[in-house]
């Protein structure tokens, strides 16, 4: 059979095409990203695992309950925030003055927020250190600590947010890089010296600090400051505050529940350390969560082309899935040498491993799902992830063992799965119901 012959235009045309240039450039964008955040992440990876093997079992476990409960208490005061921040940014990102004023709103909005999840969480923070052993003044030492690197995360990530609507990825890259280099550094140096769960957490709270003051300096030259909050961004955003708030309540618990139900229940301090040292290893899906907070969600937000719009949907969403599936197959196969990374005194959790990252690979879809629904504001609905999945651990509590480390690990992983499913049919209607937005 005779070969067919192509006119030699045919190629030139075709990676001139505008649809192949438009994935080529996205594909060097997303490589170089990916490439340097790889260093980046394998660094922050690194401080992970010199905190897990330094630390003994009783200060590591007081260690993930503080990081724990800050994490809770910075989605708490964040709700409904960076829903607006990137719908309506996506909008009016290259207007100073307007983009100022969204900025302004926001930071009213978020330590407002902030001052109320302090209030509730922590005399929690404070009783399940206690129960798991920390003297009272090291309990208030710790939660000291946690509440000042949260003053500081408040600003860093309504600040954040800048750069990513502009796509100044270098600057997300360099800063990302400096705090992980220097968080490295510090533990390395501590590590020989004196090093507990105070000392890990201190440090993290200095990194964040030196962060926000490159982020300040950076975003002073975009927006203004001393600008006045904007009426209309302030009614939306309390829209999607009122509208999110019982559903990011229940999703603060639900993120933190396997930590939680550890520390309330289990007989040894042992098991609380195992989590959190488990927990060091879905660290992987932090190159994952950069990609999309940085790259993907902000194109997604941007984007007003329904065409493209679907496109990019299914780019990023396939992306994810493809990622998931490497990771779960090779905590699968080589159980042992992800253990290996943790030490000796955590070699024994090949079961738990595979539960924790399964775990993890589910939150990382919905993640996505969530991210990108949130982009276009398509969360109308969102709260029935309250009762589905209360339905699901009603069901699941009867056969649970909640002082069993594997027991908690398959409640935690199947507690997921009707988030993951309401998101995918909150991102369906949202394609069947869009309209491009206005300025």
């Amino acid at each position: 059979m005779p070969l067919i012959e192509f006119p030699p235009a045919t190629v030139t045309e075709v990676v001139q095409s505008p649809y192949v240039r438009r994935i080529l450039q996205r594909g060097r964008m997303v490589g170089n990203f990916a490439g340097i955040q790889v260093l980046v992440q394998f660094v922050g990876f690194l401080s992970g695992i010199l905190i897990v093997r330094v630390l003994d079992q009783r200060q590591y476990a007081y260690f993930t309950i503080a990081n724990t409960m800050q994490g809770t208490l910075n989605l708490l005061a964040d709700i409904g925030i960076s829903v607006g921040l990137v719908s309506i940014g996506g909008r009016v990102w290259q207007d100073r003055s307007r983009f100022s004023e969204l900025i302004s709103t926001a930071f009213y909005l978020r330590r407002r927020l902030a001052v109320i999840g302090i209030i509730a969480v922590t005399p929690i923070l404070y009783l399940l250190l206690a129960k798991n052993g920390a003297r009272p003044a090291y309990c208030i030492f710790l939660v000291s600590v946690v509440l000042a690197g949260l003053a500081i995360h408040l600003d860093v990530g309504v600040l954040g947010v800048i750069p990513r609507l502009r796509s100044d990825i270098s600057l997300i890259q360099w800063i990302d890089f400096i705090g992980v280099v220097l968080r490295l550094a510090l533990l390395v140096v501590l590590a020989f010296v004196f090093l507990n769960a105070g000392a890990a957490l201190t440090v993290s709270t200095v990194v964040i600090f030196i962060q926000y003051l490159l982020l300040r300096r950076y975003s002073a030259g975009i927006i203004d400051f001393g600008a006045r909050q904007n009426s209309d961004d302030r009614t939306a955003m309390l829209g999607f505050i009122r509208s999110q708030a019982a559903n990011a309540i229940f999703y603060c618990v639900q993120g933190q529940i396997t930590v939680f139900l550890i520390s309330f229940f289990a007989h040894q301090t042992s098991s609380v350390a195992e989590v959190g040292a488990l927990g060091r290893l879905a660290m992987i899906f932090t190159i994952l969560t950069n990609l999309l907070t940085n790259i993907f969600v902000p194109a997604f937000a941007r984007c007003q082309d329904p065409r493209r719009m679907r496109s990019l949907y299914l780019e990023i969403v396939g992306g994810v899935t493809c990622f998931c599936i490497l990771i779960i197959s090779a905590a699968a196969i080589f159980p042992g040498e992800f253990l290996f990374i943790l030490g000796n005194k955590y070699a024994h959790l090949h079961r738990e491993l595979l539960l924790m990252v399964g775990a993890s690979v589910l939150a990382a879809l919905s993640g996505t799902f969530w991210s990108l629904n949130a982009s276009k504001a398509w969360i109308t609905g969102s709260w029935l992830y309250i009762p589905l999945t209360l339905i699901m651990q009603i069901a699941l509590i009867p056969v649970t063992d909640f002082s069993s480390v594997t027991s908690v690990l398959v409640f935690n992983l199947l507690s997921g799965v009707p988030n993951l499913l309401l998101n995918l049919a909150l991102s369906w209607r949202g394609f069947r119901s869009w309209r491009p937005a206005t300025a």
